[in-house]
């Protein structure tokens, strides 16, 4: 499916029906950490919103935590469980096992990976927190629990719900649905372009409402092309991220629940790299501060170096060398997809002057 933005076109390929999405969507994702904010501290019950009206975080979780607002810590599929508690001597006909079993979609499979269970005691303590009981990662999870009520977080990548669940004795098994899929995302610079990779090319992930400042709620920053996403089932924007100077490109995208979706998005740029030479096809000169400006005059970005990369948006731009007492300028049309070497003539027909 093609569809038009303000900014340029994206093109959506849903790839996976939920069994086959399923299986993708429990990836961990690279270094097993929290998408968008590397070496973050998950926050243990910390929910999406509208999942409840309960935010169940453990004592010394705050929010202060190094998370994007309004995000669910990314869960990933391996790691080292929090061994559950020991429980006081009970008959074994008084305990209770509590199995839980996660869903993209009410008639989906059970997610075999990817999946962080917490489980929170009923009673809150003190400071108004309530005692964190157990936690497995993984898939399906099995809890023995004392009879009583307990607070259930089951979290999926970005998508997360809390359930209050009271158990007596024996087995009881509950189900939940996360009504989430998944992401993956790219971009080119044109038709039949491959698509861009590298250092460069980043995508930030906003909610459609706003917060208290009216901003754009981040739900996912930083994420690298080909990374897996797994959010909850609504409608989101997507900024691609291509380099960093101008060049950037807006789309919304509507996330499927239990569906594995491809989104690609189109940066019309290209990048130029700058030299100053003394005749056409010179050795480059050596301290040369750069400065590239729009044709109204609007400064995009700045460099210091003999052959300074840049990556801008289609259009023309003024390029200024500044070298010792010398100022040299050059008009220069990028366009996408066509990286180009850019000389600039340190010419006397080439010189500003004041």
């Amino acid at each position: 499916m093609t569809r038009c933005t303000r900014n340029g076109w994206i093109s959506t390929v849903v790839v996976l029906a939920a069994m086959a999405a399923t299986s993708a969507l429990a990836q961990t994702a690279p270094g097993g950490g929290v998408a968008g904010a590397p070496g973050a501290e998950a926050v243990p019950g910390f929910m999406q919103p509208g999942s409840g009206p309960l935010q169940l975080l453990p004592p010394g979780a705050g929010p202060a935590a190094p998370l994007p607002e309004a995000a669910t810590p990314y869960a990933p599929s391996t790691g080292p469980a929090v061994e559950q508690k020991p429980l006081a001597t009970v008959a074994p006909r008084e305990a209770a096992t509590l199995s839980m079993v996660a869903r993209l979609t009410p008639d989906g499979p059970p997610l075999g990976a990817g999946v962080v269970w917490r489980v929170f005691a009923e009673a809150q303590g003190p400071d108004g927190t309530r005692e964190l009981v157990a936690e497995r990662h993984g898939g399906s999870a099995d809890f023995v629990l004392k009879p009583g009520g307990y607070f259930i977080y089951c979290g999926f990548g970005y998508a997360g719900t809390t359930e209050h669940v009271v158990v007596g004795t024996g087995l009881k098994a509950e189900s939940v649905v996360l009504n989430a899929g998944g992401v993956r995302l790219a971009a080119v610079t044109g038709k039949d372009r491959p698509p861009l990779g590298g250092d460069d090319l980043s995508f930030d992930i906003f909610a459609q409402e706003v917060d208290s400042h009216g901003e754009p709620k981040a739900v996912a920053l930083d994420i690298a092309p080909g990374e897996i996403v797994r959010l909850p089932a609504q409608t989101y924007n997507v900024v691609a991220n291509y380099g960093d100077a101008n060049a950037r490109t807006t789309a919304d995208i509507d996330v499927k629940a239990g569906k594995l979706s491809d989104i690609t998005l189109t940066e019309k740029a290209a990048k130029i790299t700058l030299k100053l030479v003394s005749t056409e096809g010179g050795e480059a000169i050596a301290n040369t501060r750069w400065s590239v400006l729009t044709q109204a005059g609007d400064l995009v970005t700045t460099g210091v170096g003999a052959f300074p990369s840049f990556i801008l948006a289609e259009g023309d731009y003024t390029v200024i060398a500044n070298h010792e007492d010398g100022q040299f300028q050059r008009i220069v049309s990028v366009v996408s997809g066509e990286n180009a070497d850019v000389e600039v003539l340190a010419t006397t027909d080439q010189k500003l002057t004041n």
